[in-house]
């Protein structure tokens, strides 16, 4: 298994039990930052994981930034601030466009402005048959995830399907739970930290300190290390 140093994807969630990569040639490179991606897109493969690694290799061809396997597996094809070639609607091919989204950017010639301000994620399957229970689970961490490191909510308006977007796709079909993945995105989303009267005491001591974070976490560090030798 490689580690995303060594591939130049970036690493999914910490939360998810399983990763591996197969960097797809099919992208385009924008170093997007927080607030150029705004939503997210599932699609299914319609055949197996094994038939999506080869299919996004093939240079010229399609990709995604995820797939998913049915065991919950998170293969990584694209990295996140790069356009993957996931959908061609609200593009050069506007007889393809269906529910134009509000956050939908204006198509600026290069490739389809879907793609330009989304995560593309795939599931192996097919879609009108139901997907695994580990795929939804590990789609919600990802979703999760990538909804924080971006910086927008994942509700019904940014996590749609492909089928919403493009007129001639129906992935991932009738099938797929939405429910189930919505609870699972809840389930995954950052908790919110409940502060104590003693850690507000700390905090002040520290800001009176003139410490910051970094200078806070080598104190803990120098701490532990002092009580590991004693």
């Amino acid at each position: 298994m490689a580690s995303g140093a060594e591939t130049g994807v970036v690493m999914p969630d910490a939360g998810l039990r399983f990763w591996a990569a197969a960097p797809s040639p099919n992208r385009g490179g924008t170093c997007r930052v927080p607030g150029d991606v705004r939503g997210l897109v599932i699609h299914s493969v319609e055949g197996t994981m094994a038939s999506a690694i080869s299919t996004f290799a093939r240079i010229g061809g399609p990709s995604a930034h995820y797939g998913i396997d049915t065991d919950g597996t998170v293969v990584a094809f694209v990295p996140e601030g790069d356009v993957a070639f996931h959908v061609a609607a609200f593009g050069s091919r506007p007889s393809l466009n269906r529910n134009h989204p509000q956050w939908l950017p204006a198509y600026d010639g290069r490739w389809s402005a879907v793609n330009a301000c989304t995560v593309g994620i795939e599931l192996a399957g097919f879609a009108g048959r139901s997907f695994t229970a580990a795929q939804y689970a590990s789609l919600g961490a990802l979703c999760a995830g990538i909804a924080t490191r971006w910086g927008f909510v994942p509700d019904a308006s940014r996590v749609v399907s492909h089928a919403s977007l493009q007129s001639d796709r129906f992935d991932p079909g009738d099938a797929f739970d939405w429910d189930t993945l919505f609870a699972a995105i809840e389930a995954s989303r950052p908790k919110a930290l409940v502060m104590t009267d003693g850690d507000r005491e700390v905090l002040e001591v520290v800001r009176g300190l003139g410490a910051d974070a970094a200078g806070v976490r080598g104190w803990i560090e120098k701490l532990g290390a002092y009580e590991a030798q004693q």
